[in-house]
């Protein structure tokens, strides 16, 4: 996993690097030993923390903090989509969809995962 790779690359104890970070020390733990997915801006945290970019760990971090809802309308678009018939392929009501593109829901890891698959990252 990258965040233990990081942290060894430091030499840092995962308290530490928790500090370093902002982050408690059990929150690291249940990263590198639970396999617990970090939540977006824990990532971002750590980006910042050792100037990485977001794409260091995944490019759904890159994506999820650069507006994934213009990248859904482009993909809608250049599929000849309705609203309605995007959000039945991605499995949400009109309105959930009308949300995601909007940014008034935040982009799932699930969710980029099927978009991914659809062609629209």
């Amino acid at each position: 996993m990258k965040i233990i790779k990081l942290r060894k690359m430091y030499n840092l104890e995962r308290e530490e690097f928790a500090d370093l970070i902002g982050h408690h020390w059990t929150t690291v733990n249940q990263w590198e030993k639970e396999g617990v997915l970090p939540k977006p801006e824990s990532i971002k945290d750590i980006c910042n923390a050792f100037n990485l970019s977001l794409q260091y760990f995944h490019e759904y971090y890159h994506i999820y903090f650069n507006n994934p809802g213009e990248k859904i309308k482009e993909w809608r678009i250049k599929n000849n989509l309705t609203y309605q018939k995007a959000a039945d392929i991605v499995g949400m009501s009109y309105s959930g969809f009308a949300r995601l593109l909007s940014g008034k829901i935040n982009l799932s890891y699930n969710m980029y995962l099927k978009l991914k698959k659809l062609g629209a990252f």
